[in-house]
């Protein structure tokens, strides 16, 4: 912990900040403050659809960089979504967690996908929460900028890093939060425990503000609705008011509510994940356009949990949405980050 003294003064935190963050404008968060509203099956689709732009601007002689997908949570569900769980470069977090608490060398899986690199998570993320809150003892907010000064370092390799961090460790939380600059927040169901998880982030992002005054929440995202004749059904539409007016009251603009949303595919979802496949690969696996790196044959049709066969249109049309899912959030962090820049300048 060489970067920080005892009781790190206030001024050389704010010189901390004021260096890492225009380095951080390409850091995208997914989180939400509950539990199972989609968090790790965003961040993976979101990072893959922009990984095969990357790849589409290569293809065409275009300069291109790769996706860094970093997840933060200890069930590490992202290595499922990309068919690395239980492989011999899959170490339950070690190599981050030592990056982040040990200055160890930090570790990128590279390649898991075309244009697609990887920081692998597990069991060992576990130890964020207890590491981080003792560092806090000693050095009050600085340690939530290790990983913030972590990324700074590396974050001109990529176009785009995509952080997914998990709602129940306050500490790993705050450590993903001091690192981004574009929150996006998605909601997968209508109680009003995801109301809460709405507020909960809302409540962080002022928190945080003095280890990152940039950060924002840029989009709230929908999941598992359904959708008839391409439209949205009144739940969804109910759901859109109660956050819209939780988020006029807690002064946040109600415009980051997304205004198309992710369908209802549960039997896909979960054979995206059995495949180890983001839904825009399941879907070009299913027409057969997705070919073996090695052979030059198409890939086998991916199948469900019973053996059936993925149904290639009911596949492409999720992985249409997770495009304008893809485009809409860019489009929104694009935008704040030209309004930070005229800001800065």
């Amino acid at each position: 912990m060489s970067q920080f003294t005892p009781m790190t003064p206030p001024d050389r935190l704010q010189s901390l900040v004021q260096q890492v963050r225009p380095r951080l404008r390409n850091v995208i968060g997914i989180t939400i403050g509950k539990g199972g509203e989609g968090k790790t099956t965003t961040g993976v689709n979101l990072s893959y659809m922009l990984a095969q732009e990357q790849e589409h601007l290569a293809a065409q002689g275009q300069q291109a960089k790769p996706i860094l997908y970093i997840e933060l949570d200890s069930n590490g569900n992202g290595r499922l979504d990309l068919k690395i769980h239980g492989g011999v470069f899959d170490d339950n977090g070690e190599g981050f967690v030592g990056a982040v608490t040990e200055d160890k060398s930090f570790k990128v899986l590279r390649n898991v996908k075309p244009y697609l690199d990887m920081t692998v998570a597990g069991a060992a993320n576990s130890r964020l929460n207890a590491e981080i809150s003792r560092l806090a003892t000693k050095h009050v907010q600085a340690p939530y900028l290790m990983l913030a000064m972590l990324l700074a370092q590396i974050s001109h390799h990529y176009a785009w890093i995509v952080v997914d961090f998990s709602p129940g460790d306050e500490s790993a939380q705050r450590l993903g939060l001091a690192a981004v600059t574009h929150l996006v927040a998605p909601v997968k169901n209508s109680d009003d425990a995801m109301i809460g998880g709405i507020e909960t982030v809302a409540n962080l992002v002022s928190d945080v503000r003095l280890i990152n005054p940039e950060l924002g929440i840029a989009a709230i995202g929908f999941l598992g609705f359904r959708k008839v004749s391409g439209e949205p059904t009144s739940e969804l539409e109910i759901v859109r008011v109660k956050i819209e007016v939780l988020l006029e009251r807690a002064d946040v603009n109600p415009e980051v509510v997304m205004k198309d949303h992710i369908r209802e595919s549960r039997n896909l979802a979960t054979a995206c994940r059995n495949n180890g496949m983001p839904a825009r690969e399941l879907a070009l696996a299913a027409n057969e356009m997705l070919m073996d790196a090695k052979s030059g044959e198409p890939v086998p049709r991916p199948r469900y949990a019973n053996g059936r066969l993925v149904e290639p249109d009911k596949a492409l049309d999720l992985a249409e949405d997770w495009a304008i899912f893809t485009r809409d959030v860019i489009t929104r962090v694009m935008i704040r980050n030209a309004e930070l820049q005229g800001v800065a300048s």
